[in-house]
């Protein structure tokens, strides 16, 4: 799933670098296609991103050039992501990019939005529900997740995504529908994460020991992963949910996958819930991401 890719302010930017410069790739091609728009001067000079991709607006300028330039480039998009920092200038400037660009733009747009300390309740509740209403998915995240969110977001790209050069299909192909069935609704959505590495030494033990030590993994992964959620989210209000994992096939099972689709759907029998995975052979890892959407309810410390 190839994403066009807009930082908005500086924190934003920096995140949108990070997709640049760590993102997925497949096929040697990048999933992300990364820019970002700044209103500092300094924050230009210091985003690594590369010259033509970062774009100066002063406030109050409008931004429909800048949304020209970027789809004027011959690049193929499967959807949008705008990242902001839910601050109120840059909450602002998203809002204007996301409606401006939704006006010429067929896929859907997402937009994530990075939570630092909450001094205002209501003002943030405004800011989510307007995000909300210009896209077609507001994700939200803390500034201490943004590594778990960045790693998520590389497996959710992934989505659809097929290596020409290793030819090996999942347990349960998910496409890129499957992932968009399972975010746009109303709401907002949370991702968690979660990473294994895989033991070396395996050569003695039993097919049935082996098998039990893999589902356990999955299960074990899929708790983890909604343990540590990018946002304090209500999971029990969930509309719909997510599972993927992605990494060495051969530690894939069905049976940790029915057994993590048996957990979700004991934190809410009414939730729409979707699944797959992505192998990537000979890998000595396994990531799991665990998505939930349509939440409407959030604890704010």
């Amino acid at each position: 799933m190839k994403l066009l890719t807009i930082g908005v302010g500086r924190r934003g930017a920096e995140i949108s670098s990070l997709l640049h410069r760590k993102g997925a790739k497949v096929n040697r091609i990048p999933l992300f296609r990364c820019y970002a728009i700044l209103s500092s001067v300094d924050d230009v000079a210091e985003i690594k991103l590369k010259e033509r991709n970062k774009f100066y607006i002063p406030k109050r300028l409008d931004v429909v050039g800048v949304i020209n330039e970027i789809l004027s480039r011959y690049e193929i998009h499967e959807g949008a992501v705008i990242i902001t920092h839910m601050n109120r200038y840059d909450v602002e400037t998203a809002l204007e990019v996301c409606r401006k660009l939704r006006d010429v733009f067929e896929d859907p747009i997402m937009i994530l939005g990075v939570v630092g300390s909450i001094e205002d309740s209501g003002e943030f509740r405004c800011f989510v529900r307007s995000l909300k209403d210009v896209s077609n998915v507001l994700i939200l995240t803390r500034e201490d997740k943004i590594n778990e969110t960045v790693n998520a977001f590389n497996v959710i790209a992934r989505v659809g995504e097929i290596d020409l050069r290793k030819k090996v299909a999942g347990e349960v192909v998910v496409d890129t529908s499957d992932f968009f069935n399972a975010v746009l609704s109303e709401g907002f959505t949370v991702v968690g994460y979660a990473k294994r590495n895989i033991p070396f030494f395996r050569f003695f033990m039993k097919r049935s020991h082996l098998l039990a030590i893999r589902t356990q993994r999955m299960l074990d992964m899929v708790r983890e992963a909604i343990e540590n959620l990018s946002f304090e989210g209500d999971v029990n209000s969930a509309k719909s949910s997510l599972i993927v994992f992605a990494g060495n096939p051969n530690e894939i099972t069905m049976d940790g996958l029915f057994s993590c689709i048996d957990f979700v759907e004991g934190l809410n029998s009414e939730m729409v819930i979707r699944y797959g995975d992505y192998p990537i052979p000979n890998a000595r890892f396994i990531s799991s991401v665990v998505l939930f959407s349509g939440l409407r309810r959030f604890r704010l410390d």
